[in-house]
């Protein structure tokens, strides 16, 4: 029954993160509030991460059964997955507008009373080689992140789940707003795994 908890509270927190950032919500927002919709990235990132850190601190007060504690040379598969989490995670940061991605830029228009800002679609950097960065270091996070307990094993196991779901979604609303471009760039450019033979996709 614990268990089932923690996999339905952590499968609301990701609807709830996607319900939040589809075209209806956005749709909604601009009939609710036509001048104020801009601020739905930063009220999203907002919400989402005091429920996430919400999420974890209550999940962090459950008891947990060990199941597996990267033993030996484990443990170096284990770091090794975790650097090349963290190296995604950095990478992407470097060719992403990170204050779009949180709102600040949204918010700073809003408050100077001019135009949201319309993030380009970069292929640059890290781009050049993988298309998700950000998700595919999560995937690895989410993999190696800590010993597996029987409660983590579930919340990370719904998130890893995901976040596979999510970049699909995702890929669907990039072909929808970008279209041939996006077609384009998938066919060239994989998804998860950075693609390290041969030459990387022309700088753009």
């Amino acid at each position: 029954m614990l268990l089932m908890k923690v996999g339905l509270a952590c499968a609301a927190w990701c609807f709830f993160h996607s319900l939040l950032v589809t075209h209806w919500w956005d749709r909604t927002l601009r009939r609710m509030a036509p001048r104020a919709h801009v601020l739905g990235r930063f009220g999203y990132v907002a919400f989402n991460t005091v429920t996430w850190f919400a999420l974890m601190i209550w999940i962090r007060t459950l008891p947990e059964r060990a199941l597996w504690n990267w033993p030996g040379g484990w443990a170096v598969l284990r770091w090794a997955g975790l650097l090349a989490a963290l190296w995604l995670f950095w990478a992407g940061s470097r060719v992403f507008d990170n204050r779009t991605f949180l709102g600040l830029s949204q918010l700073r228009a809003w408050l100077r009373r001019e135009p949201a800002p319309t993030p380009p679609f970069r292929q640059t950097g890290i781009l050049r080689r993988i298309r998700h960065p950000w998700y595919g270091g999560s995937i690895l996070f989410f993999l190696f992140c800590l010993p597996v307990t029987d409660i983590n094993a579930v919340w990370r196991g719904v998130f890893l789940l995901y976040t596979l779901i999510g970049t699909e979604l995702e890929e669907r609303k990039l072909l929808r707003e970008l279209g041939d471009s996006y077609a384009e760039y998938r066919r060239q450019v994989p998804r998860y795994v950075p693609r390290c033979g041969g030459p990387a996709l022309d700088n753009r």
